[in-house]
């Protein structure tokens, strides 16, 4: 009876030191709780049960079970710990592709047709680059120095920003608030560090862009 309350106790033991993950809310360090837990309680298992048996033979064998036991256990939680790193980067390549294309489609074609509008203006409304831009868009342009996108989505992640650097001379950026950039020490716009940034450059000769991070 004394064993199998042993070993039900090493079972609960597993259980409550795989729930520190909940405290954490990290999946890993409450796995390997639970892992270095399983193996103390595998060495109790041998102190308090396979080194009372009598023969020799038996006890061996029992502790190449155990051994080879920790062994596939360590080597799977390698296996899926390099296989979820792996699909973190993954999803997050995939995600900065996708924020990569939107912005860059959303600022360049903002911005070209700023261009196009400033040289379509007649000669007696001839004005500045900057000047046709704030006009075109002034509705879009926020007091705060950000720029609302032609079509608003929920993302908080993407975050698009306007300067006039001249007046013949305008600047949309955008800077991800979570999305990882090319260098992690790269400071954002936004006073942080290591994210996804880009900038559309809008001169009378076109739009020039350029990913920062």
């Amino acid at each position: 009876m004394k064993n199998y309350s042993f070993l039900i106790g090493g079972v609960f033991a597993v259980l409550a030191a795989f729930s520190v993950s909940i405290l954490f809310d990290n999946l890993w360090i409450g796995f390997s709780s639970a892992f270095g837990v399983a193996v103390l309680w595998l060495w109790m298992l041998d102190r308090k049960m396979v080194n009372r048996l009598k023969d020799a033979g038996n006890r061996t064998i029992v502790r190449v079970v155990l051994i080879l036991l920790v062994g596939l256990m360590l080597g799977l939680s390698v296996v899926h710990y390099q296989r979820a790193v792996q699909q973190d980067e993954t999803l997050t390549n995939i995600r900065t592709t996708i924020i990569h294309s939107i912005s860059r489609i959303e600022m360049e074609k903002s911005l070209l047709l700023a261009l196009r509008h400033y040289h379509s203006l007649p000669s007696e409304e001839q004005t500045s680059l900057a000047d046709a831009f704030q006009n075109l868009y002034n509705e879009r342009l926020n007091t705060d120095g950000s720029w609302t996108p032609e079509t608003p989505n929920d993302d908080e992640d993407i975050q698009f920003t306007y300067s006039i650097a001249s007046p013949d001379s305008v600047v949309l950026s955008v800077t991800t608030a979570f999305t990882k950039g090319e260098d992690p020490e790269f400071l954002n716009n936004n006073n942080q560090t290591g994210l996804y940034q880009a900038r559309a450059v809008l001169t009378e000769r076109g739009v020039q862009y350029d990913r920062e991070n």
